[in-house]
């Protein structure tokens, strides 16, 4: 594996997974976020979008690289990434672990223990938990926009069946 694109829904383990994958492979790894939005302390977010071309630059920039390591919540924008990627690992952890994470992340950030490309507010709270209803009734329909890459996709649910993944990747790697 070269490119890889790691998605799932929020507080599934993506950034952490993406690090620990760089790290191995010698490489920065890219947050979808950072890619859409901008740092903008002046917004009432915390961010802004970015302009479109600005976005697409850094998208096409990350591809053309002879490996990469993504990672995303799966919008419809990085399709072009799932198609180039050797592999896609959706992480789908046990939801009250995600839950659990998504208020852990929360306090972290309003405790400027944890940074963030947005502002850690109680909207952006409420947020994380409708995305997460969103990907649970399928109304996010990610693994129904996954289906086309079947072949290519790793499916890790457990803490467990992560770190096989990371033990198998170091062995293949040496």
């Amino acid at each position: 594996m070269q490119k890889l694109y790691i998605v799932g829904p929020v507080a599934s383990g993506k950034t952490t997974l993406a690090r620990e994958i760089a790290r191995l492979w010698g490489i920065t790894a890219t947050e979808g976020d950072g890619i859409i939005h901008g740092i903008d302390p002046t917004a009432n977010g915390g961010n802004t979008k970015r302009p479109e071309a600005e976005r697409d630059a850094l998208l096409s920039e990350i591809l053309a690289r002879p490996s990469w390591i993504l990672e995303d919540t799966g919008r419809a924008y990085f399709e072009a990434a799932w198609k180039q990627a050797d592999a896609v690992v959706l992480l789908v952890p046990p939801l009250p672990m995600r839950l659990f994470r998504i208020v852990r992340r929360w306090i972290r950030q309003k405790m400027e223990l944890e940074t963030c490309l947005y502002k850690p507010t109680w909207w952006m709270l409420k947020m994380m938990f409708h995305w997460t209803r969103n990907f649970y009734n399928g109304k996010d329909t990610l693994v129904t926009r996954l289906q086309p890459y079947d072949n290519k996709l790793i499916r890790l649910r457990t803490k467990r069946e992560i770190a096989a993944f990371l033990v198998k990747y170091e062995h293949e790697k040496r």
